[in-house]
């Protein structure tokens, strides 16, 4: 991916675009993260044009590729500079992706009624499809289903085709996001809110796997650059509590293949307490074990890398966000998830890092095995490395 594929648009706050910011005046950063919430930096001069809509809140950028759209957000932040040599000064503007909505709202126990504080009921429980859940929560709390009050007017639903295992999930005012990253984490899916014309959509989609076409590698020229660290699993055994008092309460103990691997590896049993008083379906217990070990029951790899600008296998055309490719380290190829975006363009030059996260395969004796860190190390901060002969930059992913 080259800056002159990059389109950066500013829209205002009912999401028309309005501008498009030329490639030669572009002082852009932007991380973006699977199933998360990424965010974006642009910097314009006090005079500019689009200055004026970008101080607006509710405005907001959408920055598209060469084959799809990359990112589309609300400004957060901006921040006005000037100095004696730059009298007119410049404003540095902040955003988030619009997943940030997904964020910024709960799943309430009775999602028809718009005040929190005169729920009637104790859960929303959903269940069938991972996919068609998810869906459902967005509807009933913030989509077309959702009262006036906590609706967005702009959102509307994308295709639900019941991809996933069977789930079923109560809700009692979580996150929304996180009741979706525990629900896609269960069924190999990705979900996202992105512009489509002047609204917003909320999307699922099943991951791509690209493994058997894109192989990463420094030394197959794919890549100018990679790094992976390793660390101790976060949880080996889950103990599940659900209702009941005492030497009566519901207790279920969860392990895995991978958490007893880990264990093993480490020397290390690694015990966690989750607290599911809410229901005392057995299944929905085993369920909450199973996301506990999903999230963190493994040893932990964390591969950050930067593609080569001239490669085959064009990152945003070849592969992108959320897809599954093949990637070299140590010598080992490992099959793992893109969870993550770094892009930086200024005039001093134009920059792609991505991250990888879930890869299997790892063997230890060699450097250890198995899977990316949890959500919590994924999109925080960027940082350069030389290790490779040149300026690059690495992405590690954040959360929710």
């Amino acid at each position: 991916m080259r800056l002159d594929d990059i389109t950066v648009e500013v829209r205002n706050k009912s999401l028309t675009r309005v501008g498009l910011v030329r490639p030669e005046e572009l002082v852009f950063e932007m991380t973006d993260a699977f199933n998360n919430v990424g965010s974006w930096k642009l910097t314009l001069g006090s005079e500019h044009p689009l200055t004026p809509i970008l101080r607006t809140p509710g405005s907001g950028l959408i920055v598209t590729g060469p084959s799809y759209t990359l990112m589309s957000g609300p400004m957060m932040k901006f921040e006005s500079a000037s100095t004696p040599e730059d009298p007119g000064g410049s404003v540095v503007f902040e955003g988030v992706t619009d997943d940030v909505i997904l964020r910024d709202m709960l799943a309430f126990p009775e999602p028809t009624n718009p005040n929190g504080a005169t729920q009637t009921l104790a859960h929303d429980v959903r269940q069938g499809p991972a996919e068609s859940v998810m869906h459902g929560f967005v509807r009933a709390n913030i989509g077309p289903g959702a009262p006036a009050p906590r609706r967005r007017s702009r959102l509307t639903m994308g295709d639900d085709y019941g991809r996933g295992p069977q789930v079923k999930k109560s809700a009692r005012f979580p996150v929304l996001g996180n009741l979706l990253t525990e629900l896609a984490l269960l069924g190999d899916l990705g979900f996202r809110v992105i512009q489509r014309g002047d609204g917003l959509v909320f999307e699922t989609y099943a991951v791509q796997d690209r493994s058997d076409f894109i192989r990463l590698d420094v030394l197959n020229g794919t890549l100018s650059g990679q790094r992976a660290s390793i660390s101790a699993p976060g949880v080996t055994r889950a103990i599940v509590a659900g209702q009941g008092e005492l030497t009566n309460r519901q207790l279920l103990q969860i392990d895995n293949d991978a958490s007893l691997q880990a264990e093993a590896d480490w020397g290390r049993r690694i015990e966690q307490w989750i607290d599911q008083r809410q229901t005392d379906d057995w299944a929905e217990l085993q369920q909450a074990g199973d996301e506990a070990l999903a999230d963190e029951g493994f040893t932990a790899v964390d591969i950050q890398l930067v593609p080569m600008e001239d490669s085959t296998m064009v990152f945003g055309t070849d592969w992108g966000l959320g897809d599954r490719v093949a990637v070299v380290v140590d010598d080992q190829e490992l099959k793992s998830n893109v969870t993550g975006l770094v892009l930086k363009a200024s005039s001093s030059g134009f920059q792609v890092g991505a991250a990888l996260g879930d890869p299997t395969g790892f063997n230890l004796d060699v450097a250890m095995h198995k899977r990316v860190t949890k959500a919590e190390k994924r999109v925080s901060h960027l940082e350069r490395s030389d290790s490779a002969g040149g300026d690059h930059i690495m992405a590690i992913m954040g959360v929710w």
